[in-house]
């Protein structure tokens, strides 16, 4: 009996040296894959499966340490594995004989199906599919989740490349016969039923490939329920949620994510996505703020990249700018394409990145390494947004010769994309003659968001601004803008209700210079057609932007208007902007500069038979020896692109003494000249009141021209006006 229990002992002493050993083994192993030296780890693990055929831990390490070494998912051009073919026969090897000596392993025959499906032989991928069901089979009768997670996500996949196979079929699936001929999309009455495709995806019950989603919907699931930390099946879950349009699924299954994970960059981005096409704005900024902070900075860059959605030719300006310049012109390309300022939501920024991330999602195909986004399908999406309707057509080897599924995605009558798709393999790639057309929109198009979320409707608001110069490095900036009330409420089931006026203006570094609002209430009964507002402002010497906004929140109706600014230092002789207002009187009798006037605002539009006032500043007159500066002004009134004015009278009216009285007429254009005469000074302003008496409609310019009679120097500045019944 001591004899015995002596013998058990021994045994197991020496079997727990040996797991030891085998502990340290491995762990030296790891620290050499670690730190990079997986041509030291690989030789450790030739030396242990030479020591020992049958241990299939180590026959399992080795082949997996082959495949990550062997680039088995790397492709170049289309489907061309640029993988060590040495390691890959490796690690094709190794992972056979694990399962061999470990056959109660489920997870060694997962990783073997997931490496066969790295392959771009269809038959070598088709071994894939009986591991995984072999794997999930014996990982639901263990313990282990991981491995129970890990299995039923591939499982999953294993059915959703099917569903991909057969999704979007329909009845022009079988009666088109030759897809590249576009006529019936060009009728929109013959495309009608899918137009309104989001609904109809979202409310269906029985549609093309139903079976093969549910099943693949139900793994996906039962993945995530035995390891909710496993990202995969997080990601297949989201995939197939947002492939439908399930998007209150899709908004609460990221929210119970993130109780558990608040740092999952994905489920903030899923959180993101939802909410947007759920019409919340701000939770949708909130999120996706949120996911750009937790995200690994190549996944980061990867979804914010601006180059998805500009010209190729701006690509390439962008790529050469340090990164501090990038994320500058970022923060300023999403500046200028935000909706409304006036409101604290970006609603362009969040359909861009909800495109981005449905792309990331919905095309990725993880055992070849490609990101959706960067596929072809990926390309039109985020640039075009959402395509209205999507009809699959089956391969057609006898009556086509074509072996692929073509894919079409219809936007409008005069644009549809067709896409070629790889059976079982979920790769798309564009026709070559839609990819000849696709580049040429990028040109010309590179991005459209008529097919984003509900927006505020923002109208557009003309704006005229007027330079004066102020110092030798700033200048005094006037604004005058026309808001469009009447549009803005028309229609609104209210009384009353407020309006928000906003003026931002920018550096290009996106730096606030200045910033004025107002909030008023009006009578949406009796509005004005349009109301002006105007602000003064002095800026320094620079390129700025600005953009005047108008909100009506209870509408959620906005207008705006968004330009640039240019400064330059001044000095010597020049002449200001030509501003153009509905009247301007001194406002105190010294006056000295234009800022001395009242100016009832004017953006250049004036109505047929009434009068408008020009004001502007002449600077650094030569002085004359009877002190005072002598120049002569002409006013000169032109139709914009020729045509002629027919009979047309000008006559100044107000203004400069000089100068009242002085009238003209012209078949092709008017000049009213007079002579000044005042005190020597660095500025010199002047104003005149014109009346055009019964001018035509239509698109004019005015010119004014000075001569400084002591030097004979001129000086003009040109300003357009509009002239409306």
């Amino acid at each position: 009996m001591r004899c015995a229990l002596l013998v058990l002992l021994l045994a197991a002493q020496t079997l727990a040296a040996q797991t030891n050993d085998q502990v340290n083994r491995f762990a030296t192993i790891d620290s050499l894959a670690s730190e990079g030296d997986s041509a030291g780890a690989l030789r450790l693990l030739d030396a242990a499966v030479r020591a020992n055929a049958s241990d299939g831990e180590a026959w399992h390490r080795r082949g997996v340490l082959a495949w990550r070494m062997s680039g088995a998912e790397k492709r170049t051009g289309f489907m061309k594995r640029s993988a060590n073919e040495a390691l890959l026969n490796v690690a094709d090897s190794s992972l056979r004989l694990a399962t061999r000596y470990a056959p109660g392993s489920p997870g060694y025959l997962v990783d073997l199906g997931r490496f066969d499906l790295t392959s771009n032989s269809a038959a070598v991928r088709k071994r894939a599919k009986p591991l995984f069901e072999q794997a999930l089979k014996a990982a639901r009768k263990g313990n282990d989740a991981a491995v129970l997670s890990r299995a039923a996500d591939e499982m999953g996949m294993t059915w959703w490349r099917h569903y991909e196979d057969i999704a979007d079929r329909n009845i022009y699936s079988t009666i088109i016969k030759n897809v590249k001929d576009r006529t019936f999309t060009r009728d929109p009455r013959s495309i009608a039923y899918f137009v309104d495709r989001q609904a109809i995806r979202a409310s269906a019950q029985d549609w093309s490939g139903a079976l093969e989603y549910l099943k693949a919907y139900e793994l996906f699931s039962e993945a995530l329920r035995a390891q909710p930390s496993n990202g995969s099946a997080a990601r297949h879950v989201y995939r197939a949620l947002v492939d439908r349009q399930r998007w209150i699924e899709l908004e609460h299954l990221a929210r119970v994510r993130l109780i558990d994970d608040h740092v999952d960059g994905w489920a903030w981005l899923a959180l993101g996505l939802s909410a947007h096409r759920l019409g919340d704005e701000h939770q949708s900024g909130l999120a996706f703020d949120s996911a750009l902070v937790f995200l690994p900075p190549a996944e980061r860059a990867r979804l914010t990249n601006l180059s998805r959605i500009v010209t190729p030719k701006d690509s390439i300006s962008r790529n050469r700018l340090p990164t501090s310049e990038l994320e500058n012109d970022e923060r300023m390309y999403w500046l200028m394409a935000d909706p409304l300022w006036a409101t604290s939501d970006n609603e362009g920024r969040n359909e861009f990145l909800s495109r981005a991330v449905f792309a990331e999602l919905r095309f990725s195909v993880e055992e070849f390494g490609i990101h959706g986004i960067d596929t072809d399908r990926g390309d039109v999406y985020v640039r075009y947004g959402p395509p209205p309707a999507v009809i699959s057509f089956p391969p057609d080897a006898l009556r086509q010769g074509e072996h692929r599924i073509r894919i079409l995605w219809w936007y409008s009558t005069n644009e549809t994309f067709l896409f070629r798709q790889l059976p079982t393999y979920g790769v798309a790639t564009l026709d070559p003659d839609d990819a000849r057309e696709t580049q040429r929109l990028r040109d010309t198009v590179p991005v459209a968001w008529t097919n984003a979320g509900a927006k505020p409707l923002a109208d557009s608001i003309n704006v005229a601004l007027t330079r004066f110069r102020a110092s030798s490095d700033s200048s005094d900036v006037y604004f005058a803008a026309e808001l469009p009330v009447k549009r803005m409420v028309q229609d609104v089931d209210l009384a009353r209700g407020a309006l928000d006026v906003e003026l931002e203006a920018y550096t290009w570094r996106a730096k606030p210079v200045f910033t004025a609002t107002s909030h008023e209430t009006i009578d949406f009964a009796h509005p004005d057609v349009n109301q002006m507002h105007a602000w003064r402002t002095r800026l320094q010497a620079g390129t700025f932007l600005y953009r005047v906004e108008a909100l009506q929140p209870d509408a959620g109706r906005g207008a705006r208007s968004a330009s640039r600014i240019e400064l330059v230092p001044g000095g010597g002789f020049g002449l200001s902007d030509i501003l153009v207002a509905d009247s301007v009187s001194p406002a105190n009798t010294n006056i000295e500069r234009w800022s001395d006037f009242r100016i009832a605002p004017n953006v250049g539009r004036v109505h047929r038979g009434k009068s408008f006032a020009m004001l502007w500043e002449t600077y650094d007159l030569q002085k004359m020896a009877n002190g005072n500066s002598s120049y002569d002004v002409t006013i000169t009134l032109r139709k914009e692109k020729g045509g002629g004015l027919g009979a047309l009278a000008a006559k100044i009216i107000g203004g400069v003494k000089s100068a009242i009285g002085i009238s003209g007429n012209g078949s092709d254009h008017i000049s009213l000249r007079f002579p000044r005469q005042a005190p020597a000074r660095e500025v010199a302003v002047d104003y005149v009141t014109l009346d055009l008496g019964e001018a035509p409609p239509g698109n004019y310019v005015i010119d004014v021209d000075i001569t400084d009679l002591a030097t004979h120097r001129h000086v003009s500045r040109e300003r357009p006006l509009t002239i409306v019944e």
